[in-house]
């Protein structure tokens, strides 16, 4: 919590900031920065208008029970934190193109052998989810040279067309379908829950590999393991799960071709989160709606 108070005293003439373990009116709070509220922090503070994210992620949020339909819930948007995020994916998608697991395996054999080699461009990379993280990705990975696309609910086109935008249910088995390297970045919402199944992995192409950086909830665990079992996927990468920090009973820890990191593909600075929820204030206070305004119904 310091950072952050240390990064509102910059704007300590325009907002007043108290904790929640200090004595205060919780009638008086009408802004809040929050990542995962206690189940009655709306009813205890019946006069929050405007709540913002420490996170990229809102689905914490919008999951509070108290939660009420007046209260507008803004996504955080960090540059910084796209970026750390987009060169983590990018490690892990190289990691899988230069075989890196295989050699590390023949290292500790003492194996001198060398392993087939491919260029970028021969490296089917599919991005599911475009939004603000999932952009700069393709982009990344388009500069990189690595035959990337992008699947997205909305019809909406990139900036760069040369990246191929597939959109929608329709479109989805079409972009599995061309995809070696599947990098998941979706928000969590009933529609995107266990979407990382059987029937998904199935249709990705020969040699799949998953990266997993999106929502724990995304993933069902079985199908995930037989996919790894029977050669549908040749290895995961998996940075968020369903409960964390990782039980030690998870069949993940040990298994041979997954690669476990403790959440930890990037982070919001903490300039970044209040930056972000000052600028909200600041629209709001002036009859303006925030810019990274959310909408309850799609959970993003």
């Amino acid at each position: 919590m310091a950072p952050y108070l240390t990064e509102f005293d910059r704007y300590a003439d325009e907002v007043s900031v108290v904790t929640c373990d200090q004595a205060h009116d919780a009638s008086l709070v009408t802004f809040a920065l929050l990542w995962y509220p206690e189940d009655d922090f709306f009813d205890r503070y019946p006069n929050v208008r405007v709540v913002a994210s420490i996170a990229a992620g809102v689905d914490s949020i919008l999951a509070c029970p108290s939660i009420r339909d007046d209260v507008i819930v803004c996504r955080n948007r960090d540059a910084e934190q796209a970026s750390i995020m987009s060169t983590f994916a990018i490690w892990n998608v190289i990691n899988h193109q230069r075989c890196f697991a295989q050699y590390r395996q023949q290292q500790e054999e003492q194996v001198w052998q060398r392993l087939p080699m491919r260029a970028p461009s021969e490296v089917n990379v599919g991005v599911l989810g475009l939004g603000f993280m999932g952009e700069k990705m393709v982009n990344d990975l388009y500069t990189l040279g690595f035959d990337v696309a992008g699947w997205r609910k909305s019809d909406k086109r990139l900036d760069n067309s040369e990246i191929t935008v597939f959109s929608g249910d329709a479109q989805l088995a079409s972009f599995l379908q061309r995809t070696e390297v599947l990098i998941c970045v979706l928000p969590l919402t009933p529609q995107t829950q266990g979407i990382l199944s059987a029937e998904l992995f199935a249709q990705l192409k020969p040699n799949a590999y998953l990266i997993q950086l999106g929502r724990g909830g995304h993933l069902i665990t079985d199908d995930l393991l037989r996919a790894l079992d029977d050669g549908s996927l040749t290895g995961a990468s998996l940075d968020v799960f369903d409960e964390e920090p990782l039980p030690s009973n998870s069949p993940f820890w040990q298994h041979p071709r997954i690669l476990v990191t403790p959440h930890d593909a990037s982070d919001v600075r903490p300039q970044a989160a209040v930056e972000n929820l000052v600028e909200e204030v600041r629209r709001f206070s002036m009859g303006e709606m925030p810019n990274n305004k959310v909408e309850p119904a799609r959970g993003y």
